[in-house]
């Protein structure tokens, strides 16, 4: 959302008193109650609480600027991690799968956690798939604990 000043509208006047539509301080203040208000407001309408709908039309104005606002002065930085997540997924897909047989132990002595005969069956399964045995390579599923 561009947002531009007319050339019409003058800058605030300090030596004026009168404050016009378009003359503010050099520090806007709100009540003590205003501003408890507008910050539970604030927090209610992040959390959800609150609904952009239920909102009066110069405060959603004020919210969707300032959205707007945030997302674009942080674009370049999304921009940069999308890019450096495309580059590492692209790298990750490319490397074929490790075949060292240290990280495959470390791997298979994490699957104690599931029980030692649980645990010794699947490393012996994995062994037989990783060594290439043709009649291990898809085992059958076991009918009382696995689905086809």
């Amino acid at each position: 959302m561009a947002v531009s000043q007319s050339g019409t509208r003058k800058p605030p006047d300090p030596h004026h008193e009168d404050e016009g539509a378009f003359s503010y301080p050099d520090h806007i203040t709100l009540s003590p109650h205003a501003e408890r208000y507008m910050h539970q407001l604030a927090i209610d309408l992040a959390a959800g609480e609150v609904e952009l709908r239920q909102l009066p039309p110069s405060l959603t104005q004020f919210y969707v600027f300032a959205f707007e606002q945030g997302s674009t002065s942080r674009q370049a930085e999304v921009d940069r991690a999308n890019d450096d997540a495309d580059r590492l997924y692209a790298e990750v897909c490319r490397r074929p799968p490790a075949r060292d047989n240290q990280r495959i132990e470390v791997f298979l002595e994490a699957q104690k956690h599931r029980g030692a005969e649980a645990a010794a069956k699947r490393a012996a399964e994995l062994r037989a798939y990783l060594s290439g045995a043709p009649a291990n390579r898809y085992p059958e599923p076991n009918s009382e604990t696995e689905s086809p």
